[in-house]
């Protein structure tokens, strides 16, 4: 295993991402199709207030929110499966989180915790199947966990599209808008709940960073330094499946935050858990917060503007592919 970050480098990753992610809400903050004065968005109850506050500096923290939970979800899935191309998204568990979520909007006008709660669901269970039929003859078997994600998400879809054919009057516009994966101003109630789940789910992975540096030595590996490995990877599903939950709750199904992320930070700071975590969830949080930025002004000409998945989509699927690539020449059995 690669020794531990020093407690310099360790602020100081923490540190410029942090300071790079407040630069990002200042960005967001500033800038808009709307011109607004300044001396009065400093002033509560004002027009220009609402548009700088609640509109787009909500909006920020809510990518931040997302893409934290995204990003450490992905790291987290990547040493669970053992597979660097494993994402919420790819895995499938995204979509399985927005099965639980359409669910709970189509039948009972869910919304806040409830809504969380059966994105959690969803996901969680969904995992836990890709996990299972990932397995073979006990041994878990990356390539196949990655094949079985991607069934189940195109399972998923069918589902969700069926749910919102069913859904009652009124609710399928709405379901349809929100699995587009987007963001904009949100509830602050919900955002603070989101905000309380992830920061818990981070904390509880960042304490597990011993456990998941010895996960990546494989099973064998991580027994003989004395790991408890089936109940490791238990607290990684679940806490995985939380992180995803949230995010997909929030602003629906968004893709390619989680392996973007990841792969670009190790470049930077290292596979050391200890440090990969907190990086990716300020990473994370960044990158959405940029994305989402990027996304408002890009299309102002056109006098529209498509949801943040789609960038992300942009961006992600030839990342993948170019990953994908890289490991042609790996044995997948």
């Amino acid at each position: 295993m690669s020794p531990p970050p020093s407690r310099r480098r360790f602020a100081w990753v923490v540190g410029a991402l942090s300071a790079c992610l407040v630069g990002a809400w200042a960005v967001a903050a500033a800038v808009g199709v709307e011109g607004v004065d300044w001396g009065a968005a400093l002033r509560a109850g004002t027009a220009d207030h609402a548009i700088v506050v609640e509109a787009r500096l909500g909006r920020a923290l809510l990518a931040s929110v997302v893409g934290a939970a995204l990003g450490v979800a992905g790291v987290a899935y990547q040493t669970l499966v053992r597979n660097p191309l494993g994402d919420p998204y790819v895995l499938g568990v995204s979509s399985g989180a927005a099965v639980g979520a359409v669910v709970a909007i189509a039948f009972a006008g869910a919304a806040g915790t409830s809504l969380v709660g059966c994105a959690f669901a969803g996901a969680l269970g969904t995992m836990a199947l890709v996990y299972r039929l990932g397995r073979v003859r006990g041994r878990l078997v990356p390539a196949v966990a990655l094949l079985a994600g991607v069934v189940l998400n195109a399972l998923s879809w069918a589902m969700i599209l069926t749910i919102a054919t069913l859904a009652r009057m009124g609710t399928t516009a709405e379901i349809l808008v929100w699995l587009m994966g987007s963001l904009g101003p949100p509830r602050w109630s919900s955002l603070g709940l989101g905000a309380a789940a992830v920061v818990a789910g981070v904390v509880a992975l960042a304490a597990l960073a011993p456990r998941l540096n010895a996960l990546v030595l494989g099973d064998e590996g991580a027994h003989s330094v004395g790991i408890d490995v089936p109940r490791t990877r238990k607290l990684l599903l679940v806490l995985a499946s939380l992180l995803t939950g949230v995010g997909v709750a929030l602003a629906g199904p968004i893709g390619f935050v989680g392996i973007i992320v990841p792969h670009v930070l190790r470049l930077v700071v290292g596979t050391v858990h200890r440090l990969m975590i907190p990086a990716a969830a300020l990473g994370g949080a960044l990158f959405l917060t940029l994305a989402d930025t990027l996304t408002r002004l890009a299309f102002l000409p056109l006098g529209a503007e498509p949801p943040v998945s789609v960038l992300t989509a942009l961006l992600g699927g030839p990342f993948f592919l170019v990953l994908l690539w890289r490991r042609r020449g790996e044995r997948l059995f």
